[in-house]
């Protein structure tokens, strides 16, 4: 897919130079803007960063400087600098709950340090389990919608005014969902992304606490448009009179920052994915993939997953069949195609035997950034591909998890694909999965329950 005015969104690497351990505190949300709508600035300051981040990467996204060692058990600060000292590295990060170390090279790869790191590395059995050079992680180009749908949707219960441009919510029967149970604050969204505009009047009082992994000395804020967007469509405020409304009603969104300009790598999103997890995430959406196996990432789904932590993640947007492609495909993720106003297939949606269920991801309406990004409007607007789609099934996570609070991720699974409207062909398929996922039907099954 591409953007409609021809600039695509370019990948880049996150911020990989500060150090960080995990379990240091949150980064609590305040009223900063964070970013200026000066758009030569903000273009400027991606150019600089494109230009230096990523040069660090070969043809095949692997990083000529950042190593990924998996280690068999939990070490100690002076084991673990002991280790960075005898392979001519420094220490970026230490994952304890995943035992993640990951090292910065001295010289490039140019000077073969790091095959020669990576296969030092690897003959030491005994400490460490894997290594493997950082994978450069991108969002799926998304295409900017300049159309009216023309829709005519009325609501006798919202003053939201753009509701009625909301097809998504009428298809998937929202509003009476919300009869039923309209969300709890207490259940956490997390947005695992490009940041979110924190002063968003359709959003900011919606936010819990947060974290910019990228970058810890800065907020969360939105670099792209991307996250905010994605906010929006799980959990944007309602009844308020501004734009329009999310579909997980008052559950409320934890902004966790893990791509900078779109880009970012394994090690960094494994580090959000743990953050999230400790620091309450009931759901993660990731609108974001990797077209090959990484084993951070994979170690990172798994343990958010034992603590409880429900992911929906975005197919992709290549309209293909891929055995890998993460989040999504890892077991127990749900993978989320992407479908129309019409309910049939979005011609960028990928599909497969991996594909869990269907949301609308063509030209939905949401929350931008109230400065400029790139080539996407001011406050509102609408955004094409899977990654509109994910969201939209982790705000219904969100209000199956406030009315039945303590499902497990197989069981809010089963609760989404059983509830699903059949798709194309009788029962499972390639394209829909089980269906296109439908909120009414979800919380009903769980009324009586």
């Amino acid at each position: 897919m591409k953007v409609v005015s021809g600039k695509k969104l370019t990948s880049s690497i996150t911020g990989l130079l500060f150090m960080l351990s995990v379990v240091g505190c949150s980064t609590e949300v305040v009223n900063t803007t964070g970013l200026t709508d000066n758009s030569n600035s903000v273009n400027n300051q991606q150019a600089q960063f494109l230009s230096t981040f990523n040069s660090q990467f070969d043809n095949k996204g692997q990083s000529s400087k950042i190593i990924n060692v998996r280690l068999k058990k939990t070490l100690n600060e002076t084991q673990i600098n002991n280790i960075a000292k005898k392979y001519n590295a420094k220490v970026k990060k230490y994952i304890k709950q995943i035992n993640l170390l990951t090292l910065e090279t001295i010289a490039t790869v140019e000077d073969g340090e790091v095959p020669k790191a990576v296969s030092a590395l690897s003959v030491d059995t005994t400490t460490i389990k894997t290594v493997e050079p950082a994978l450069k992680v991108t969002l799926d180009p998304v295409k900017v919608e300049n159309d009216d749908l023309g829709t005519d949707i009325k609501s006798a219960t919202l003053n939201d005014p753009m509701f009625g441009d909301q097809y998504s919510m009428k298809t998937m029967q929202v509003e009476d969902a919300w009869k039923i149970n309209p969300g709890n604050p207490k259940v956490k969204i997390a947005i695992l992304d490009t940041g979110v505009d924190l002063n968003h009047p359709d959003l900011k009082d919606k936010l819990v606490a947060g974290r910019n992994i990228a970058d810890p000395t800065k907020q969360p804020m939105d670099d792209n448009g991307h996250g905010t967007h994605c906010s929006g469509i799980a959990a944007a405020a309602s009844g308020n009179g501004e734009g329009g409304i999310g579909v997980g009603g008052r559950c409320s969104i934890m902004p966790v920052k893990i791509l900078t300009f779109g880009s970012g790598t394994d090690d960094i999103i494994s580090e959000g994915i743990v953050w999230a997890a400790d620091n309450g995430a009931n759901v993660m959406s990731m609108s974001l993939g990797i077209y090959r196996s990484s084993k951070p990432i994979e170690d990172a789904l798994k343990y958010a997953m034992d603590k409880g932590v429900s992911i929906s993640a975005s197919a992709g947007n290549n309209n293909q069949e891929y055995d890998i492609h993460l989040p999504s495909t890892y077991p127990g993720v749900i993978e989320v195609a992407s479908t129309d106003d019409k309910d049939q297939k979005s011609s960028f949606s990928n599909f497969g035997k991996k594909i869990s269920v269907a949301a609308p991801g063509s030209a939905i309406l949401s929350t931008l950034p109230t400065y400029q990004v790139g080539s996407k409007p001011l406050n509102y607007g609408k955004l094409s591909g899977t990654s509109m789609a994910a969201p939209h099934v982790a705000g219904l996570i969100g209000l199956i998890l406030s009315q039945k609070p303590g499902l497990k991720p197989a069981e809010v699974t089963k609760v989404l694909e059983s509830t699903a409207k059949d798709l194309g062909e009788p029962g499972w398929d390639r394209i829909f999965g089980n269906g296109r996922v439908d909120a009414l039907a979800a919380l009903t099954s769980l009324k009586n329950k």
